[in-house]
């Protein structure tokens, strides 16, 4: 069974789609990890982002891990790269206009959605901004997930504070939530959008066991 869980950035869709991961014994892929990874290596290998030739060179001689573990131990790789650990690095806000670059681009978009539904036989929960229009159509159920940017932010500030174990501040927050907004709305190929289908979840204003409960009465009895 594939569920799919779309929404933009700190709608909540990781803490959910994790504790329903976790609740059903699925495995848990999220695909936003991909993005971040190119991101990271474009950095190192100082290609920028409007060098689609070097990035598409790249990603083919990548080798891209994520994690899938619902419920992973603090400090446990969430993604590497050539089995090298860039779990920190892929969470940083500094990269966030670089993302918001790479992450529109079709041709870098084509290269990894391959490697997203080799999860299609699985049991998954899959996380992301196009699962239920793009990579899984045709998903057993698909959610989106939607808050307003400031409670977006406030939960952003507090995974990374996990995440990093330090402060971020608010500005830099909301550059990056606005820069992956604008990206992830404005692009050609799959934008941010419910899926026709998909049972939209509305998440500010409720605690996580409220949200988490909505989605699990949501599911298919099988």
């Amino acid at each position: 069974m594939i569920i799919a869980i779309d929404g933009p950035a700190g709608s909540g869709k990781t803490t959910i789609g994790r504790m329903v991961a976790a609740a059903l014994g699925f495995a848990l892929l999220d695909t936003g990890l991909f993005y971040r990874a190119v991101t990271v290596q474009a950095r190192h290998e100082h290609i920028e982002p409007d060098d689609i030739a070097g990035l598409e060179d790249m990603i083919k001689r990548l080798r891209i891990t994520v994690n899938t573990t619902a419920d992973p131990a603090p400090g446990t790789a969430l993604v590497m790269i050539d089995g090298r650990d860039i779990t920190r690095e892929a969470s940083d806000p500094a990269i966030a206009r670089e993302l918001a670059s790479i992450s529109r681009l079709p041709q870098v978009r084509a290269l990894l959605v391959g490697q997203q539904r080799a999860f299609e036989r699985s049991d998954v929960v899959v996380l992301g901004r196009d699962i239920g229009t793009v990579i899984f159509p045709g998903a057993d159920i698909k959610f989106f997930f939607t808050a307003s940017p400031a409670e977006r932010v406030a939960r952003r500030r507090r995974d990374l504070d996990r995440t990093l174990g330090q402060a971020t501040p608010d500005a830099v927050l909301e550059d990056e939530i606005e820069a992956r907004d604008r990206a992830d709305s404005e692009r050609e190929i799959a934008p941010l959008r419910a899926a026709p289908d998909a049972i939209i979840v509305a998440t500010e204003g409720k605690s996580v066991h409220q949200v988490f409960e909505e989605v699990m009465a949501r599911l298919p009895r099988r």
